[in-house]
């Protein structure tokens, strides 16, 4: 189970993968931002966020919460090619259909949430992959029979699929030196676009963000491993450790020392 204290400032880093996501609260409330859409979730609802849209949780208030985080890899369902072409991708490469909120009051995101429920508790269990596969295609289709795309408000596509891949190439290369024009070369587009896009959608600059991406690289590495603060610098791209303890302190208001000491 996810806890969102355990991110920096109580908010993730705007990311995107191939696989599905499902969120659902446990406990407490929590803001998500979907290709630039915000939703808010309180105990018991959820969301699923479609394959490859940008998307990151949040509070403002820096309220903790707890929550289940489902990625599920739709290479489960995608054997047959078939299958795939006609019934899965109509629904995860729909551009028009970036993410469904998912409310207990309604039957069929109530059932949603209850297979979410149960592939999370299935995967502390002896392993039961036919179980997993079988809820995860049951969710796939309920999210298909009711699709909607009338209010999710998409606009500006080539912007989002710019974006999407400026992000991409920075989640790839970020360990390695880049410079703003690697970026906007990504994105195929200008170093001034590239900025404005980064500033529009996700309010910082494309070389604060990558800053920031590397930043919470490095929390993971600090907390799940033992490995010296020097060496978690630089696998995260930065070019020195006392470069990274200062965009960390100014960052966080705390040293990486303190903030493993913290989350041992």
């Amino acid at each position: 189970m996810e806890q969102l204290s355990l991110y920096p400032d109580y908010r993730g880093v705007s990311h995107w993968h191939d696989n599905v996501e499902f969120i659902m609260m446990m406990d407490g409330q929590i803001t998500y931002d979907i290709n630039g859409q915000s939703i808010d979730m309180q105990t018991g609802e959820g969301v699923f966020v479609n394959s490859r849209c940008l998307h990151y949780g949040y509070s403002d208030a820096h309220a903790d919460c707890h929550f289940i985080c489902l990625r599920m890899s739709l290479s489960l369902l995608s054997a047959n090619d078939y299958f795939t072409k006609n019934y899965l991708e109509p629904l995860t490469g729909n551009t028009g259909y970036p993410y469904q909120k998912l409310t207990p009051a309604i039957l069929w995101q109530n059932m949603i949430l209850g297979d979410i429920q149960t592939i999370y508790d299935t995967s502390h269990d002896v392993l039961r992959p036919f179980s997993v596969i079988e809820k995860f295609a049951h969710i796939m289709e309920l999210l298909s029979e009711n699709m909607d795309t009338q209010n999710k408000n998409v606009e500006n596509s080539d912007d989002l699929l710019s974006l999407t891949a400026m992000i991409g190439f920075i989640q790839k290369n970020y360990p390695g030196k880049l410079l703003l024009k690697d970026i906007s070369s990504a994105g195929n587009c200008c170093k001034t676009k590239c900025t404005s896009l980064f500033q529009r959608y996700l309010s910082v600059s494309p070389m604060q963000y990558l800053n920031n991406y590397r930043l919470e690289k490095g929390c993971a590495m600090l907390r799940n491993s033992s490995s010296p603060v020097t060496d978690v610098a630089y696998a995260c791209g930065f070019s020195g450790t006392s470069y990274f303890c200062e965009l960390f302190h100014r960052h966080y208001g705390i040293t990486p020392n303190e903030y493993r000491k913290e989350n041992l």
